[in-house]
C-alpha cells in the first residue's frame, strides 16, 4: 500500500504528524486566520507544537478546496500544555509518494478550544 492510499487512516497520518512535530525538519505555515485565533484565544505558538507532538488525528476532512488534489485537511486535537483543557486544529497536509517526505505539514488553518 502507498502513502496516498493512507489518506483516511488516522493513527497513521497521527504517527507521522507527531514524529514530525518532534523533529527537528517541522517546517510548515500559520495562516492569517489561524494567527488571529490565537491572539483572540490567548493560544500560544508551543501549545499548538503541543498538540502536533502528542495530539490525534481526529477527522479527515477530505481535499482541501482550492489546493491541490494532494493537500489534504484533517482535524488534530490534544491537550493544552498547562490548562485542563483541549485544543484542536485545523491542519493542511500534502500527499505525495512522488516526493521526499511523502507526507508533509503544509499550514495549520485555524485553531479552538475543542470545548
Amino acid at each position: 500500500m502507498n502513502v496516498e492510499e493512507r489518506v483516511k487512516d488516522l493513527s497513521y497520518i497521527t504517527g507521522v504528524i507527531n514524529a514530525m512535530a518532534r523533529s527537528d525538519d517541522l517546517d510548515f505555515c500559520y495562516t492569517e486566520h489561524c494567527l488571529e485565533r490565537m491572539r483572540e484565544r490567548n493560544i500560544t505558538v508551543s501549545d499548538l507544537l503541543f498538540v502536533l507532538k502528542t495530539g490525534t488525528i481526529e477527522e479527515y476532512q477530505g481535499v482541501a478546496k482550492h489546493y491541490s488534489r494532494k493537500i489534504h485537511k484533517y482535524k488534530i486535537t490534544g491537550t493544552h500544555l498547562y490548562k485542563n483543557r483541549e485544543i484542536s486544529l485545523i491542519i493542511l497536509v500534502e500527499i505525495n509518494r512522488l516526493k521526499n517526505p511523502a507526507i508533509k505539514l503544509q499550514d495549520i488553518v485555524t485553531t479552538m478550544w475543542k470545548d
